[in-house]
């Protein structure tokens, strides 16, 4: 049986490396797209026959990024289960929802989407088909259902900032960092939600929006990667 302080270690350890890999697929996520340019839906089809390998190689590395956040977050979850037991179960109960809410669009992307554009390209006997599942999971738009669960996500990434932001802002100074992008983006994205909800926000100006607030994520990665390394130090000197 592990004991709790090498198991300490272990998450620590875990979360750590999660987070300097997503701080790497940051980089690669630049250049590789994630969908054709707006246009004719012929136009988009001739644009991902011809760059179906960047296409699948982008959602790939999303894949990466998505799981190594997970891993990330789950760790952080963790950190609050000694003083917030409750607070804890919530907070990975929506980490898990997440994972399962971004790993669907994601699958879809590397899987499902490269076999519609093969079967429209070769007028397959499947190609009606496939043209309207094409559209329906349309990356580009905020009311598709492949984005639909990819906003599902973010809204557990949400709900599990403001859960454990109290707690973490108890901690040492990397988890204050944290905990502030942390609330933050759980208390805009829900702002975000009602604006949408409420008609303020109109379809198009979602993605707008959401960019400006998504970027207090990887704050509150690079203020718990430091604090994961400063608990590794404390742990190999104790």
């Amino acid at each position: 049986m592990i004991e709790e302080p090498q198991l300490d270690d272990t998450v620590n350890k875990a979360a750590y490396w999660s987070a300097i890999t997503l701080f790497v697929m940051v980089v690669p996520s630049i250049f590789l797209p994630l969908d054709a340019p707006e246009g004719p839906f012929t136009d988009r089809m001739m644009w991902f026959s011809s760059n179906l390998g960047a296409f699948i190689m982008g959602w790939i590395v999303q894949m990466v990024a998505m799981l190594t956040l997970t891993a990330v977050f789950a760790a952080t979850a963790w950190q609050v289960r000694g003083s917030r037991p409750l607070s804890a179960v919530i907070a990975g109960i929506a980490v898990l929802i997440s994972l399962v809410a971004f790993i669907i669009p994601k699958f879809i992307a590397i899987w499902s989407i490269p076999q519609m554009v093969g079967a429209s390209t070769s007028l397959s006997a499947n190609v009606d088909v496939a043209e309207q599942l094409f559209q329906l999971l349309n990356p580009s738009l905020s009311f598709s259902l492949f984005t639909s669960f990819d906003y599902l996500g973010f809204w557990m990434y949400g709900v599990f900032g403001l859960v454990v932001a109290p707690t973490l802002f108890r901690l040492s100074l990397s988890a204050k960092i944290a905990a502030v992008a942390l609330g933050l983006f759980g208390l805009l994205f829900h702002l975000l939600f009602i604006a949408v909800l409420t008609g303020n926000i109109v379809s198009a100006d979602i993605g707008v929006v959401f960019e400006s607030i998504g970027a207090l994520l990887l704050v509150s990665v690079g203020g718990m990667a430091v604090f994961f390394r400063k608990a590794i130090k404390a742990g190999n000197s104790a």
